[in-house]
This record gives C-alpha cells, sequence and structure tokens, in this order.
C-alpha cells in the first residue's frame, strides 16, 4: 500500500509553514471582501497624510450617522461614507468641497482601490498643472496613491506596483494610474476607465477638459471632478446648469 509523502521537518519550520498558509489564506479572503465594495477598504486599509504635519494618520473614522440612509442598510456611517456610496452608482460624479474634510484622499484612495482590485483600469488623475515634482500637480496626487499603496497591511493579497514620476503602475494585472495636466489634448492621448479631477474650478481649461472626457463616459467610464468653491464652469457642473450662463 503506497503511503503519501511525509516531509519530516523541524517543528520550527513546520509552523513557519503553517503561519504562512494562514496569512496566504487571509489575503484572498480579504482581497475578495474589499473587491466587494470599497468602504470597507478605507476604513480598514487607507493610511493618508496630513498635508500640514506631515504625519501618518489613518482614514478617519467620523461618528456622525445620517440615519435611515437609503444607500446602506441602517443609513450611512457619515458624510464619508455617503459620499462613497453615491460615487459608487453614479459615474459622473461632481463635489464641491471644503478643506480638511479628506475628500481628495478619498478620491485617490477610491480610484486607487479600482486600480488594485479589478485588472485592466487606467486611471488618470487630473489637476491644473502635471507638477514639475511629486510635491505638486497631478505628479502629488498619483504620490498619494503609491503613499496608500505601500502602507496597506499585510493582510490583504499583495500586488506588485511600479513608482515613477506621475505613473503608477500594477503590471501583473495591466492597471495604472497616471498623472495628466487640464486640457483636451491629454485626454485624447488615451484611453481611460475613470478620470479624476482635483480642485477644477480654478482651471482655464476646464471646459475642453470635460468636453474631451465624453468618449470614456459614453463608454462606461468614470469622471469624477472635486474641487473647493469658485464661479465658473465647475459650478456649473455642480449645479447640473450646463445650457445656462456662467453662475
Amino acid at each position: 500500500m503506497e503511503k503519501g509523502l511525509i516531509l519530516d521537518i523541524p517543528q520550527q519550520d513546520e509552523l513557519v509553514l503553517r503561519a504562512k498558509a494562514r496569512m496566504k489564506e487571509t489575503q484572498k479572503s480579504s482581497a475578495k471582501t474589499y473587491a466587494q465594495h470599497p468602504w470597507p477598504f478605507l476604513k480598514e486599509c487607507v493610511i493618508t497624510l496630513d498635508q500640514i504635519t506631515q504625519g501618518e494618520r489613518k482614514y478617519p473614522r467620523i461618528d456622525d450617522p445620517f440615519l435611515g440612509c437609503p444607500c446602506a442598510p441602517g443609513g450611512c456611517e457619515n458624510y464619508l461614507h455617503h459620499m462613497v456610496n453615491r460615487w459608487l452608482v453614479n459615474k459622473r460624479f461632481i463635489v464641491p468641497k471644503s478643506r480638511r474634510m479628506v475628500v481628495s484622499w478619498t478620491f485617490v484612495a477610491l480610484h486607487y482601490w479600482l486600480a488594485r482590485f479589478f485588472p485592466g483600469t487606467a486611471v488618470a488623475f487630473g489637476s491644473r498643472k502635471e507638477g514639475k515634482n511629486d510635491s505638486e500637480g497631478a505628479a502629488e496626487l498619483v504620490r498619494r496613491a503609491w503613499f496608500i499603496h505601500e502602507h496597506v497591511p499585510d493582510t490583504v493579497e499583495p500586488v506588485e506596483a511600479e513608482y515613477n514620476f506621475c505613473r503608477l503602475k500594477f503590471p501583473k494585472i495591466r492597471s495604472e494610474i497616471i498623472g495628466i495636466a487640464q486640457g483636451a489634448n491629454q485626454l485624447r492621448q488615451y484611453t481611460f476607465t475613470a478620470l479624476f479631477m482635483d480642485e477644477m474650478a480654478f482651471w482655464e481649461e476646464a471646459h475642453d477638459t470635460y468636453s474631451a472626457s465624453i468618449p470614456t463616459l459614453e463608454g462606461g467610464g468614470r469622471f469624477t471632478g472635486v474641487s473647493s468653491a469658485h464661479p465658473g464652469f465647475f459650478k456649473q457642473l455642480a449645479f447640473d446648469n450646463l445650457d445656462g450662463g456662467l453662475v
């Protein structure tokens, strides 16, 4: 009668192998959970960087529930949870924001989530300027995504990533995030799954950039625009007033 293979290894090595096997199962299970909805991923896995103190901080947990909100069973946990839920079901999404509300970080994290958990995703982070270094413009937004990637806990199944100026690639799953400046020609060079445009109200070419994004939207992609308050084209988008005059 043939017997199965028996490995004669030291007990300590066996414990290490068992621990690694358990970790892999945990990673696969968590990845499956996080791919279903971005909110658990944001709450449990995202670390942000305080722009003033330059200190690391966990994604904020705010105790301000939207009781009875239809977005989630029992209501949304807070304004960020509500915003994430609305973004998830609306592929054309415009958000006027105030400072220190973690809005830009939230949308960087959401688009990182798209690229990481959905192979073949191409994301563009847009800003008024590309940036001369990774501390400004669109390049700074891409660097935020890289910061999030570097701080994802070990309990999540790892994904190989390559970071260069204005570009974060996930080569094995063919996803990437790139940074671009405003302007219609920037968008015509690529085919994108999702576009995130930050502080769009202050762009001189906001209208042309948005118009160039229409093929992405018509192809089933996403357009997310975020900005502090300022009159002009972004305000028209926010108040669905594209047929009217400037407001």
